[in-house]
């Protein structure tokens, strides 16, 4: 279990976005305030935008309270999450590409979650072998 000290470490190295909730449509949309996102991708409930150099700068996490629910390490109620997210003004965020995975660690909760996205560089050998059989 990682000590205060290294936890306050870490977050002093990551990147400050701020933070929307409409709860209306249970919307979270964590943005940096200092970079204009020029394309999105959207993977299920959540979309990614990102920058010309290819960046993130935005993440957009639909359906929020139940996706952050699952992605915590314990059972916590919706009504706390709602609450929590609601009030949020900013977090601190990192992202990591390991094995074709976007990992985005967000300090929503005064803990770490952790998202995980696919982050395709190369096109699917299968795609590649599929149209070779296109005529």
């Amino acid at each position: 279990m990682k000590r205060d000290s290294d936890i306050r470490d870490e977050m002093e190295k990551m990147q400050n976005f701020n933070v929307s909730y409409d709860k209306e449509v249970d919307d979270l949309f964590l943005f940096s305030p200092k970079e204009k996102s020029k394309g999105s991708i959207e993977i299920g409930d959540i979309v990614i935008d990102m920058n010309n150099k290819k960046e993130v700068v935005g993440i957009q996490i639909m359906n929020a309270v139940e996706l952050l629910i699952d992605l915590t390490e314990e059972r916590l109620d919706p009504q706390y999450v709602e609450n929590e997210i609601n009030g949020l003004k900013k977090c601190k965020v990192d992202f990591k590409v390991k094995n074709n995975l976007l990992l985005i660690k967000m300090y929503i909760f005064k803990r770490p979650t952790i998202l995980s996205v696919p982050c395709i560089k190369t096109p699917s050998p299968a795609l590649y072998h599929n149209n070779s059989l296109a005529v």
